[in-house]
């Protein structure tokens, strides 16, 4: 963006930005407000995009969610008008990391692919990269890892041929780590090395504290997995030195909040209670209520097995008000985003094309994309209105979750794509099924797919899954290293009841899958059926 027609005193004041983002916030704050200003009195929409987006960059960087909310939002329109788009894509990928954090996935979703517009219509390849990265890790929490890897995968590529970017081995470790993580919750743990080891061996002597503290989280917890004590406890020693509360929470919650997770079932306590206190610190600083949740979570786990009764009790009960507030928090955010959605549109109104693709994307998005069945964040959506429908009107559900006995032989033996397509027929057998009033189905992740029945008597869930199984086995997909059928079969686990405010879909599924659990220790390719209670 052109700047040069500029008074010298406003010059100096943007170059002094350009200077002082990331380094020096106070005086990056004094000279966006100075320009601000200057732009107000001369009605310039190029200076107060400009002002606005790196107001809200700043604190981005200082924790301070709130402000960097509304400072972003006012870029918006401005940006737009004065065509900045690469600071404009870059605003909807803070907005988008912003929303993920504070548990609006959707919201998060949506950014993004305004952010992957921009990108892809007026070639921002370096912003690209990033978008695509968040995209995959995105994805990665969700767990649709063949989508996380597709878009990691493209990050890759627009990578290898920008590498002249400052940002290339930071990128690169992102990437990286991404690609591990989506092997890491697959269990397939010795891809995840391999990608380990790149990144090692590429980014080394590259990278700055807080992305050599993101690879030790991951690198911990891989070695964790893998048995390796001696290296899983030098990455803890890493970690371990994180103690400034300033670093940006929102990079890097999401690995140290894992991190936290494998000290917790590995009961490195005094470590889990240094890290838990400082998160939870950085997160009441920073007034995210959802990551105050999330922290909640893993201290209510650790109360509880440590039947700490009492102190149980305050963190559920603390818990249970945090959601409250989280509740109205996002129904603020939405009144925001719809004010901001009506600006943009009063200020072009090609944005009504934009938001067709949007709504396409965001669909593929719900979609498993190898089955083409809806995905686990679908089912989400779904599992959260049959539930709210059923207890209102006190009717049944029943959950099945099922997946393919001997799966992972069937994979080594036959080969992935075999694996594939041994899915993609099972699945269509469930679709057709899901065709029926009343039935949702969605893959689960890997070979497991779950089933969620609206109104049916208990006699008619047992019927249909039963059929479900003859119509699996009629496939006759031979399997020859299956220990129970020499053919593919299924193995089901339901849970048959009517739901109320302490029988949620949680306590359904669990149910489901401690049933299923059982008819894979008994007898396999079996149905079990059970209640909530």
């Amino acid at each position: 963006m052109d700047f040069n027609a500029y008074s010298s005193e406003v010059l100096e004041w943007l170059e002094g930005v350009r200077k002082n983002r990331g380094t020096d916030a106070e005086k990056t704050l004094m000279l966006c407000k100075n320009i601000r200003d200057y732009a107000k009195e001369q009605d310039d929409e190029k200076l107060l995009g400009y002002a606005y987006y790196y107001s809200g960059e700043t604190y981005y960087l200082l924790n301070d969610v709130d402000k960097l909310f509304r400072n972003l939002s006012c870029s918006l329109p401005y940006l737009e008008h004065s065509r900045q788009h690469g600071l404009l894509a870059r605003a909807y990928n803070i907005l988008a990391i912003t929303s993920m954090n504070r548990g609006n996935a959707p919201f998060a979703m949506d950014y993004y692919l305004n952010a992957r517009m921009y990108c892809e219509k007026y070639k921002l390849y370096d912003i690209g990269i990033i978008i695509n990265i968040n995209i995959g890790m995105l994805y990665n929490n969700f767990g649709e890892y063949r989508q996380a890897e597709k878009y990691l995968g493209q990050a890759y590529d627009l990578l290898q041929k920008n590498k002249e970017i400052p940002e290339y081995y930071s990128y690169l470790l992102n990437i990286y780590i991404g690609l591990g993580n989506s092997c890491f919750y697959q269990e397939e743990y010795m891809q995840a090395q391999e990608y380990a080891l790149r990144a090692k061996e590429v980014c080394s002597g590259h990278l700055e504290e807080l992305e050599q503290i993101a690879f030790a989280c991951f690198e911990a917890r891989l070695c964790n997995a893998m048995g390796k004590k001696e290296e899983c406890d030098q990455n803890i020693a890493i970690v371990q030195k994180v103690s400034d509360t300033r670093v940006p929470i929102l990079d890097i919650f999401d690995d140290l909040y894992a991190y936290s997770e494998m000290l917790l079932d590995t009961r490195k306590e005094e470590e889990f209670w240094k890290l838990v206190e400082l998160l939870e610190k950085m997160a009441r600083e920073a007034k995210i209520i959802y990551m105050q949740k999330r922290i909640l979570t893993l201290k209510i786990r650790y109360y509880k097995r440590q039947e700490k009764n009492r102190e149980y009790l305050q963190a559920c009960g603390l818990f249970f008000e945090l959601s409250e507030i989280l509740e109205k928090e996002n129904k603020y955010i939405m009144t925001c985003i719809l004010d901001m959605r009506y600006t943009l549109e009063e200020t072009n109104h090609s944005r009504k094309k934009m938001e067709k693709e949007n709504r396409i994307l965001l669909e593929q998005s719900q979609t498993d994309a190898l089955t083409g069945i809806p995905n686990r964040y679908r089912l989400e959506q779904h599992a959260q209105k049959v539930f709210e429908h059923a207890i209102a009107e006190k009717i049944p559900v029943a959950v099945e979750i099922l997946d393919i006995d001997y799966f992972k032989q069937y994979n080594d033996n036959y080969g992935h794509q075999k694996g594939d397509l041994c899915i993609c027929r099972v699945a269509k057998e469930i679709q057709k099924l899901a065709e029926k009033d009343d039935i949702f189905c969605a893959r689960y992740g890997g070979d497991e797919f779950i089933l969620i029945y609206e109104r049916y008597p208990r006699e008619a869930v047992v019927i249909l899954t039963e059929k479900l199984k003859r119509s699996i086995r009629d496939l006759d997909m031979e399997h020859a290293f299956s220990a129970a059928q020499h053919y593919v079969s299924i193995s089901q686990g339901i849970c048959y009841d009517i739901p109320d405010e302490d029988r949620t879909m949680k306590n359904f599924l669990q149910k489901a899958d401690d049933l299923l659990y059982q008819v894979k220790e008994e007898n396999r390719g079996g149905i079990c059926i059970g209640s909530c209670r």
